[in-house]
């Protein structure tokens, strides 16, 4: 379950150094000829809708409801924050706890999804309607790459800097909601439950070090320093878990949901959970992780482990949501970085002097409120209406800032769309006053807030919340991130300035999207990366250091962002020749949201069922 949807921290570099390269960058890069079949434009309509409901296989919803009702609850903080109200979907209430982490569990887990998927099977696709067969073939593909997972129980990544449970933890604490006394009830219990899910935490890692799957002493480092940073002050009634649950425990207090002395009873047990058993769970995840140092068998990436090779892939596919090969991937990122050249060369050519004005250009509203609305009204010449929402902003707390991404967004609860939360990281020491607007274009409008609650509210079978194709999710973020400098009102040469931001973007994901895939794809070392990054104008060492280090500590992680994106981009450029002066974007982006996240072979297929075309690939 993952309530938070992240910005990568992708590698920002101006434009000015990198083109004294330019001329050499893709001397090597191969395009791909690409042919479109064109066709009648037909749109999708809403009669659709009403003729699917008669269709529908009831035992075949009824299956998908079961699945749901089992899969959210295994642990409180996936059922917390994927419904508001489980018995509306007759979910009964389950003891507190964080979950199973432990290779029985993981054998369990195998033998549970072949038995789903044995009952998925067992329905006839004829039997379904247009949407049931939707519903089949994204549980389908998800449920074979949870089972293929299973089998490489000590190559998972449990613990890292940036999207480790150690992590997003805190946050999602700092974030569970309190309607009821109860829910205040089950989080105190959950707290005192983490000692004893860290010690299963703390036992995989064991095994893994003992089986030659060990973490390298740089990761261990960054690890140590992030809870390090997470501890600090945690005896201080000020550290956040302890002000957070305050302020949420008055609310509750107003609303007449708790008396005085309940609330002063519960703040005294959590400060008494916080000061001690969350403390002593992180002390003991810090002591192990110190004994583990100089114990990695390896130094490099996933390829250099037994099946190393075989694992990535399975990651590359599984995390991007395509079939793809790392070569295949390689060749759309080098197509894609040659067309912004090709690009930015010919805005050269017209405007010598661009340069200038883009290394001053700057976006005329910087405050995140002004932001948010102006991106929403933006949507509405592109993409269908909103629904109804309302986004509150906050800050990273201090003691979590270096750790977290640039800014990330809350999933809502299914069955409450309306309140979503974006927390800014506006106190890292990266934090870009300058980007925030694509920043916020990326988790507001259009990105993970607009298109969570747009497809929410389309009504969708719940189990369709819980089932991640982080392709989809974080490329369609990153798509719309791509398309909003379009939106800024940069001045005179506002298009052009908008293509270099598009180009920088291209660069930053894509040269850290080809180190991922040929550090644990083809075992790249530190001197590879350092030589490709300086062949691409890149000569700073410790830049070249920290790329290395964070695709070795998150594998696959920078490819959802940036090969998500380029599929999107890709489906798009394909329709638009397809259908030709018929071609309406809100149209088309209508048919990605309501299809909702799933693996790109599905959106394919349904942009073609919508619109009566064939995509070709190039």
């Amino acid at each position: 379950m993952k309530p938070i949807r992240n910005r990568n921290k992708g590698y920002k570099k101006r434009l000015v150094s990198i083109l004294l390269f330019i001329s050499i960058i893709f001397s090597s890069f191969t395009g791909c000829k690409q042919q479109t079949a064109t066709n009648d434009y037909h749109s999708t309509n809403d009669s659709s809708t009403s003729s699917d409901a008669k269709t529908k296989n009831v035992a075949f919803e009824q299956f998908l409801t079961e699945t749901f009702q089992d899969m959210v609850s295994t642990d409180s903080l996936s059922l917390h924050y994927s419904v508001k109200d489980p018995s509306s979907f007759g979910i009964a209430p389950i003891a507190p706890t964080f979950g199973e982490f432990t290779k029985k569990e993981n054998q369990w887990n195998e033998k549970h999804l072949k038995s789903l998927q044995k009952q998925l099977h067992s329905f006839s696709k004829k039997s379904l309607s247009p949407s049931q067969q939707q519903d089949y073939a994204i549980l389908d593909s998800a449920l074979t790459s949870s089972i293929t997972d299973t089998k490489y129980y000590y190559y998972s990544t449990v613990l890292s800097p940036v999207i480790g449970l150690q992590a997003q933890l805190p946050v999602l604490l700092a974030e569970y909601r309190f309607d009821t006394k109860k829910d205040v009830e089950d989080y105190l219990l959950l707290l005192a439950d983490l000692p004893r899910y860290f010690g299963q935490i703390i036992a995989f890692e064991q095994e893994k070090v003992e089986k030659g799957y060990g973490m390298q002493d740089f990761a261990l480092s960054d690890i140590m320093a992030q809870c390090n940073d997470f501890l600090e002050d945690i005896e201080s009634e000020d550290h956040f878990l302890i002000t957070s649950f305050e302020s949420r425990l008055a609310t509750l207090e107003e609303n007449k949901k708790l008396s005085k002395k309940e609330q002063e009873d519960f703040q005294t047990t959590n400060q008494y959970l916080i000061k001690n058993d969350i403390k002593n769970a992180y002390d003991s995840l810090l002591d192990a992780l110190s004994s583990f140092e100089g114990k990695a068998t390896i130094e490099g990436g996933l390829s250099q482990l037994p099946k190393g090779k075989e694992y990535y892939q399975f990651l590359v596919s599984s995390t991007t949501g395509t079939d793809l090969s790392i070569n295949e991937i390689k060749k759309q990122i080098e197509t894609q970085l040659k067309k912004g050249q090709l690009d930015t060369l010919a805005i050269l050519k017209k405007y010598p002097d661009i340069f200038d004005e883009y290394n001053s250009a700057s976006c005329p509203i910087t405050e995140p409120d002004e932001i948010l609305s102006t991106l929403k009204s933006e949507i509405t010449k592109d993409f269908p209406k909103a629904p109804p929402t309302i986004c509150e902003l906050k800050t990273v707390d201090q003691t979590l800032s270096e750790h977290l991404s640039p800014a990330f967004y809350f999933i809502p609860p299914v069955d409450s769309i309306t309140s979503n939360v974006i927390y800014i990281n506006s106190l890292s020491s990266s934090y870009d006053k300058e980007t925030l607007y694509p920043t916020l274009a990326h988790e507001g409008y259009p990105g993970h807030l607009y298109q969570n609650t747009y497809f929410y509210s389309t009504n969708p079978n719940p189990i369709r919340s819980i089932l991640n194709f982080g392709g989809y999710s974080e490329g369609w973020a990153t798509y719309v991130e791509y398309h909003s400098y379009e939106t800024i009102h940069y001045g005179e040469h506002a298009k052009e300035i908008a293509r270099l931001n598009q180009y920088e973007m291209d660069l930053s994901l894509g040269l850290c999207a080809i180190i991922d895939l040929c550090v644990n794809g083809e075992g790249w070392t530190l001197d590879d990366c350092q030589q490709f990054l300086k062949e691409h104008g890149i000569n700073d060492s410790r830049t070249a250091l920290s790329i290395y280090h964070s695709v070795i500590e998150e594998p696959a992680n920078y490819l959802q962002y940036y090969v998500g994106f380029l599929q999107f981009e890709q489906l798009k450029e394909r329709t638009k020749e397809s259908l030709g002066e018929a071609f309406d974007p809100i149209s088309f982006h209508k048919v990605i949201l309501d299809l909702g996240p799933s693996p790109f072979s599905v959106v394919k297929q349904t942009l073609e069922q919508a619109f009566h075309i064939q995509l070709n690939e190039k």
